[in-house]
Order: structure tokens, then C-alpha cells, then sequence
């Protein structure tokens, strides 16, 4: 299943709403030497374009090395979990699908922070911070899970909480400061509005508040406790913020790094209220539903849905 999973974002053709701004950048960075890519461009993804560059392979190679990243990382997470295949399917109609084959460097990094959190605890603080950094290669905002993910650690350990202060704002000049204005100015200042953006930050506002009042009944170690609350309570502001601010772009994008919290949340609640095997049954059956509603409902009314379908394989659609 990963690995079919992995061909299907890498060896799409034309599909993605992303799909010529993406080609753009391949034709554009495999003109450049590498230090000027990675002036433009995130490093990793940079890294990533250039080796298929080199090969002459063309989109296809780039789009499958980060959909088998990408995979790798929802695959670890998955494999933690209750149920691996429940939280597999809840991750294939938005995060998989649309994020996956539409934004491809956010998609990536999302995969590696579902590996950083697919067992995180307090004692593997560093490990997480790792692939945090990891994400941030090939999307620059990932970094902005770092205090999110690390938030638990504050009331506990205040020698951690300063050194992780520190390695927040070593990574935020290594990574962010040449960029930060333009990343202001294309997300906070910008006047456009980004289509659906309420309904994708609404996608959390559920499981935020199911994190909240079942926070000790879904089995997560004490630090992921805190840090799912963290995370829903994140979830929680952004919606107001959504709604009633002007830079809906900038809420847009980090909702799709609060994307896990579904995965994390909804295959568990079998678990918390199916103490009968019917009742485990019924509820397992009902995230399907779930699932599979917002799939329908992304493909009938999602503005930009017509650029997924139909499917083309690379090969067989140039």
C-alpha cells in the first residue's frame, strides 16, 4: 500500500493544482548552480530537483522521491497508532490526495513531522527537533511546529525550554531569515484570499476539541498528551482567525501543518467509546464514512478539485 501510495503522488501527470508553478521551478532550478538554487528555493526540495536535473529525468523523479518521503513518514506514524490501516485512510483523502499531489514541498514536510511525531516522548526531545529541521528543508514554515511541538516541555524543564528557545531561533536565522519578508509579504500582507481556506482550517476544529476533552482516554504518552492539546488549542485559533482576519493565506498554510491532528485523533475514538465490538465496529465504520465524505464532497464542490481529475500517469499522459 506505501509503496503504491508513493507511485501515485510520483508518477502523476498534470495533476495538482500546483502542477505549472512547480514545472516552472524545475525548469528554472536546473539552470542554476546549487548555491543559487537554494538562495530561491528550499534546500531539500532544491537538492531533490537537481539530481533529477542532472539524470535528465524530469518532474516524474522529483514528484516520487517526496511522495516516497512523504509515505515513509505518514507509514511510521501509521504503524504507532491503534489501528494502522483506520489512520492510514484518514490520511489518504486530504493529506495524501490533495496536499500530497498538489503541494508537494508542504506534503513532504508534513510526512517527515508525522515521523517525528509518530513516538515522540520527552526523552527523545532531540530526534523530534531533527525532524522538524529535516521538514523545514523542503518547507520553510515547517519550522514553525518547533515551539508547538516542544510547548509540553516548558512547565517541566526549564533548561530545555531555554535550549529549545535557542535552537528555535538558530533555525529561524538559518533558515528564515533571508526569507522572512518575502514570506510576509506572500502570506500576511498579501490581499488574496485563499480559496476553501475555512473549510480546511474548520477540518480540525473536531478533532481539536475531541483531543481536549478525551485528552486522557486516547492512550498518547504524557508529553503527546500535551502535545496534541498543544496542537488543538492552535487548531481551535485558527479558526476565528480564519474567518475574521485579512491573511487567510497565512492561517491556510500552517492548518495544513495542524493536518496530523486528524490522524492522531480520529482512528482512536473506536478505542474510547467501543468497549463492545459492535460499538468498536460501528464507530470504525462511521470514520470511514468519515473519510469518504470528505473525499466526495473535496471532489464535488473544492474550487480547484477539476485540476486532480481525471488522473493521468506520467508516462501515459505526455
Amino acid at each position: 500500500m506505501g509503496l503504491a501510495t508513493a507511485l501515485m503522488i510520483g508518477l502523476r501527470f498534470e495533476v495538482g493544482g500546483d502542477w505549472i508553478p512547480y514545472l516552472e521551478n524545475y525548469n528554472l532550478v536546473q539552470i542554476l548552480a546549487f548555491r543559487e538554487a537554494i538562495s530561491q528555493f528550499d534546500v531539500g526540495y532544491s537538492a531533490v530537483v537537481l539530481i533529477a536535473a542532472r539524470l535528465d529525468a524530469g518532474m516524474w523523479l522529483v514528484n516520487t522521491i517526496c511522495g516516497l518521503i512523504m509515505t515513509l513518514g505518514i507509514i511510521r506514524f501509521c504503524a504507532r497508532q491503534p489501528n494502522p490501516a483506520l489512520t492510514f485512510l484518514v490520511a489518504i483523502p486530504y493529506l495524501v490526495i490533495v496536499v500530497g499531489m498538489g503541494y508537494t514541498r508542504q506534503g513532504v514536510a508534513i510526512g517527515i513531522i508525522l515521523a517525528g511525531f509518530a513516538d515522540v516522548e520527552e526523552k527523545s526531545i532531540v530526534r523530534l527537533v531533527i525532524y522538524i529541521f529535516a521538514a523545514a528543508l523542503f518547507h520553510k514554515t515547517a519550522l514553525l511546529m518547533l515551539p508547538i511541538a516542544m510547548a509540553p516541555i516548558l512547565r517541566r524543564n526549564l533548561v530545555q525550554s531555554v535550549l529549545g528557545g535557542l535552537i528555535f531561533v538558530t533555525l529561524f536565522y538559518v533558515l528564515l531569515s533571508d526569507s522572512a519578508d518575502q514570506l510576509i509579504t506572500g502570506y500576511v500582507d498579501s490581499d488574496y484570499e485563499s480559496s476553501g481556506a475555512v473549510v480546511r482550517v474548520a477540518m480540525n476544529f473536531v478533532p481539536a476539541v475531541l483531543a481536549l476533552l478525551l485528552r486522557k482516554r486516547l492512550g498518547f504518552n504524557t508529553y503527546q498528551q500535551d502535545m496534541w492539546s498543544v496542537i488543538a488549542l492552535v487548531a481551535l485559533a485558527t479558526l476565528p482567525l480564519v474567518i475574521f482576519a485579512n491573511f487567510t493565506t497565512a492561517i491556510d498554510r500552517l492548518a495544513l501543518f495542524l493536518i496530523p491532528l486528524q490522524l492522531a485523533v480520529l482512528p482512536r475514538i473506536p478505542y474510547v467509546f467501543g468497549n463492545k465490538s459492535g460499538t468498536s465496529t460501528q464507530l470504525t465504520l462511521a470514520v470511514c464514512g468519515y473519510s469518504a465524505a470528505v473525499q466526495m464532497v473535496w471532489l464535488v464542490f473544492a474550487t480547484h478539485a477539476q485540476y486532480w481529475v481525471p488522473y493521468r500517469i506520467y508516462f501515459l499522459g505526455e
